[in-house]
């Protein structure tokens, strides 16, 4: 897609909680807090370029007691430990405006970091799970731990979440009606204009809505595209993991039918294989 190099675009989740009320109540969910003032809240979100260096969907400070990260997600990502440890590291650096109180004996106070992802994608999760950064570790978390909560915001999962946080439950409203509108044959442009128009009729993410309606659809249109690359993505790099490794039984010269069986791949394309790589072994 010419739109996956493009310069940033919000996703409707971030452009929705990119506000100090909303964003607010849904730390106040995730945390279970209770601020009630807005003007304590710091949003602090890295920049990044749209699915390529993109850090992270928000990050915000709370009174200076809590660094909040939350990721938006619609695949699961088990390395969600390692990438928020990244993006903390950058957070907690960029709070260190004088890098020479690093080298003084004084300690540097911060915000706790807790960190969140919030789900709704296809696949079947739980409503809640753990993801901690010691088991890429062999669960050996001696020295460096990273807890992450990772929340299935699906309408329909029972998630007590959308419960404590009424803008999280029209945001999983709104992306609930156009998976509905999909699973009955509608095109996406027409699933999403009708998710639109079912959240206005009804009152979901009120003035937002009103307000952004056009930029919404743009944003829904991209994001279930890139989905849909990604996802292509993967099974052409499954598919090229597979060839790669019937040309190495090529050249142990196992037979093609044998081959076959072991990779999935067509009798056709692993002659095309054993073809290309002869080729390639003469120049």
């Amino acid at each position: 897609m010419s739109d996956a190099n493009a310069q940033y675009r919000d996703s409707v989740f971030r452009s929705f909680f990119n506000e100090p009320t909303r964003l607010l109540s849904l730390c106040n969910a995730v945390l279970g807090t209770d601020y009630d003032n807005p003007d304590k809240l710091e949003i602090n979100t890295l920049e990044g370029i749209f699915f390529d260096s993109r850090k992270n969907d928000i990050s915000c400070s709370i009174d200076n007691q809590f660094l909040v990260l939350v990721e938006h997600q619609s695949s699961v990502n088990n390395n969600m430990p390692f990438r928020f440890l990244a993006s903390v590291t950058e957070l907690l650096n960029k709070l260190v405006t004088d890098k020479r109180k690093l080298y003084k004996e004084q300690l540097i106070r911060f915000p706790a970091p807790k960190f969140f992802v919030l789900y709704n994608g296809n696949e079947t999760e739980p409503v809640e799970k753990i993801m901690r950064l010691s088991d890429a570790f062999g669960g050996d978390s001696s020295s460096l731990e990273l807890i992450v909560t990772a929340y299935n915001i699906n309408r329909g999962a029972n998630a007590p979440l959308l419960g404590k946080c009424p803008y999280l439950r029209d945001y999983s409203t709104l992306v609930g009606e156009v998976k509905n509108g999909l699973a009955e044959g509608l095109s996406l442009r027409n699933a999403i204009i009708r998710a639109v128009k079912f959240c206005l009729a009804n009152g979901i993410m009120g003035d937002y809505l009103v307000e952004h309606s056009e930029e919404v659809f743009d944003m829904l249109a991209l994001e279930w595209n890139m989905d849909d690359a990604k996802q292509a993505w993967q099974e052409e790099a499954r598919e090229q993991e597979r060839e790669n490794f019937a040309t190495k039984l090529i050249r142990r010269g196992r037979p093609f039918d044998e081959i076959h069986e072991d990779t999935g791949l067509p009798l056709q394309r692993i002659q095309e294989l054993a073809q290309a790589d002869s080729a390639k072994q003469r120049i």
